[in-house]
């Protein structure tokens, strides 16, 4: 039974799914002025990451009856897989401010999601961001 996220092997403390996090980065895209091409882009590597962390196993919470025992989103009710808040929200930020030109809205970015907060490393290639195409 595992509770570690599997990019950064710490513990999964925030129940809140990808998707839920993910859409939280679009509606904050959609209230900014991006240029539509760069929209797309962007979608579609948060729409690649979202299918990688899908296709990983959901946290078992230790709390909970057997029939029951898969940790549910806080927001959503949706099963949270086993990579944590904190690594879906380095890799989405790390995928905005990437391809965003204008400081300001990299600025403003950083202080919607508080992105200091995601500072540390993973070692997992294979959740690398720069792995993901343009298309």
């Amino acid at each position: 039974m595992s509770i570690s996220c599997v990019v950064c092997n710490y513990a999964i403390t925030e129940p809140l799914c990808a998707s839920c996090v993910i859409n939280e980065v679009k509606v904050w895209m959609y209230d900014q002025t991006i240029k539509t091409k760069v929209l797309i882009i962007i979608n579609k590597k948060l729409r690649t990451i979202l299918r990688r962390v899908e296709s990983l196993d959901y946290v078992i919470s230790p709390f909970e009856e057997k029939y029951d025992s898969i940790l549910k989103c806080i927001k959503c009710k949706n099963g949270v897989y086993l990579m944590c808040f904190y690594c879906v929200s380095n890799q989405a930020s790390q995928i905005v401010k990437s391809n965003l030109k204008n400081k300001m809205l990299i600025e403003n970015f950083e202080e919607s999601f508080n992105t200091s907060l995601y500072g540390y490393e993973s070692d997992s290639k294979l959740y690398d961001v720069e792995s993901i195409p343009n298309m």
